[in-house]
């Protein structure tokens, strides 16, 4: 009526195992051997600062910023002050007061 509750041993499984372990020797130590190229590339170093092609680049680009934002300050300087008077969009519209 119940199984029982340990495995009935099956014919030609040793076979099966005996073929599978010189697989999995070989993934293991594809595994071992790809290891050490790994690990070496995560923990390598990066240069120490940047080259001398950056360095020229981060200058040019500081000379780009500082014209930019004396050429927007000289055409801000240029522009004529508006006369500070009171405007009133309602006075068509609202009575005049009567004195």
């Amino acid at each position: 009526m119940h199984a029982p509750l340990t495995p009935q041993p099956v014919q030609g499984a040793g076979k099966n195992r005996q073929a599978l372990r010189p697989i999995s020797i070989a993934v293991v130590a594809a595994v071992l051997l790809m290891q050490a190229p790994y690990v070496y590339a995560q923990h390598s170093s990066s240069p120490a600062g940047p080259s001398e092609k950056e360095k020229a680049k981060m200058q040019e680009k500081r000379a780009f910023e500082k014209d930019t934002d004396e050429a927007c300050k000289s055409t801000l300087g240029r522009i004529p002050d508006a006369k500070q008077q009171k405007v009133d969009p309602w006075s068509s519209i609202r009575a005049v007061p009567q004195k």
